[in-house]
């Protein structure tokens, strides 16, 4: 695998988790807003100043804002490979931003005599902090930088109450962090690593079905198609001509087939060579369909043997009219590498139903018609041609 196959894959992977981000950030907007209103609650009921308390939870709104705004704002514009780390980086700056205000919150609740305050800010942080590990899994740099801003504070707090009043109600607060920290954050690195793994796993198998349908379509594209001009091959031009009859047929219209051979093509190849011929098969391809119509259908038959489907047909008058185009344009001389070849093409018609009812009969019809040509051409040919 090349390195600008990786680089895309990895791109794609970036881009993947980042939508897994925001698709989930919008889902936890109840929460902050849940939380801010009871962080600012128990602050209150601890004692908290009023005017501190209503600074830090007007704060956590405009942060909460914020961040339902860049939801919305991805969730309407999306994402692209361009522009989601940018914005991801927004949206991390103000969730961290909303994380260490939740963690400096803690040092508004006096000191004293606030155990059941400590205790249900402490249950309030560590919550938060789990639902945000669970819930930005495919991001693990967010949710331990949001558990440090959030919980360290508070657990330095228990420390320094401890030493400060000799309460152990507070050491026991102290190690219940400790320990639910590293609880929590390794169980959630391991369902990170999952996360993370599952969707690459995804990306690979949904890479391998895009390449196993490419592959699929080439195949196609080579059994129905031509190898040297592209055009439809043989067996694709019955299935277009059998297709087209049965329309035909329930629609009572009627449609054409050109049987097209090129003049002079063996003393082309004997003269110049076969890449030459086959460079001249490649041009006369791209006259057909540059002169045909759009509904029209051309396919290379045989070495140089061409056939047209013309739909929309009404008379043979049509039919004689493209003919005299196509005779046109590829009676018009070849430049072939620094060679200028003159050739042209015998072109013979069939009109569906007047001439036949099946593939066999119109193409025997338009056969004779071409080889009718073919002959006229022949006695008529300039002595020297190429």
């Amino acid at each position: 695998m090349s390195l600008a196959r990786v680089s895309a894959d990895d791109q794609q992977l970036q881009l993947e988790r980042v939508k897994i981000f925001f698709a989930h950030s919008v889902n936890n907007l109840p929460a902050l807003l849940v939380g801010a209103v009871l962080v600012a609650a128990v602050l209150r009921f601890s004692g908290a100043p009023l005017k501190a308390v209503g600074a830090i939870t007007v704060l956590m709104l405009v942060c909460t804002a914020g961040v339902a705004a860049l939801a919305f704002h991805v969730r309407r514009t999306g994402l692209s490979s361009s522009n989601c780390m940018r914005l991801l980086r927004t949206h991390v700056s103000l969730a961290l931003t909303m994380a260490l205000i939740y963690g400096l919150s803690v040092f508004l609740i006096p000191g004293l005599n606030t155990h059941a305050e400590h205790t249900l800010l402490f249950l309030l942080f560590s919550t938060a902090v789990a639902t945000i590990a669970l819930g930005y899994s495919v991001y693990p740099p967010y949710y331990l930088a949001a558990g440090v801003l959030c919980l360290a504070p508070m657990t330095g707090r228990f420390l320094y109450l401890f030493f400060e009043h000799n309460d152990r109600f507070f050491l026991l607060l102290f190690f219940a962090s400790l320990i639910w920290q590293v609880v929590v954050i390794s169980k959630t690195l391991l369902v990170s690593k999952t996360v993370i793994r599952n969707i690459s796993l995804n990306q690979q198998l949904q890479q391998e079905v895009e390449e196993n349908t490419r592959t699929r379509e080439a195949i196609s594209h080579m059994a129905m198609h031509d190898e040297l001009t592209d055009l439809a091959n043989r067996r694709y031009f019955e299935q277009i001509f059998a297709r087209t009859l049965s329309q035909a047929e329930r629609a009572k219209e009627s449609f054409g087939i050109l049987s097209v051979d090129l003049n002079d093509f063996k003393p082309v190849n004997d003269t110049y060579g076969h890449a030459i011929g086959d460079h001249l098969l490649k041009i006369v391809a791209e006259r057909l369909g540059r002169t045909t119509r759009a509904s029209d259908f051309c396919a290379r038959v045989g070495g140089d043997e061409f056939a047209v489907l013309c739909t929309s047909i009404k008379s043979s008058a049509d039919l004689q009219d493209i003919t005299y185009k196509l005779k046109l344009e590829l009676g018009k001389p070849f430049e072939l590498d620094d060679n200028l070849v003159n050739t042209s093409a015998s072109i013979g018609w069939a009109l569906y139903p007047e001439d036949g009812d099946n593939l066999t009969r119109l193409l025997a019809c338009a056969d004779r018609r071409m080889y009718a040509d073919k002959q006229t051409y022949k006695k008529n040919r300039p002595a020297a041609l190429i």
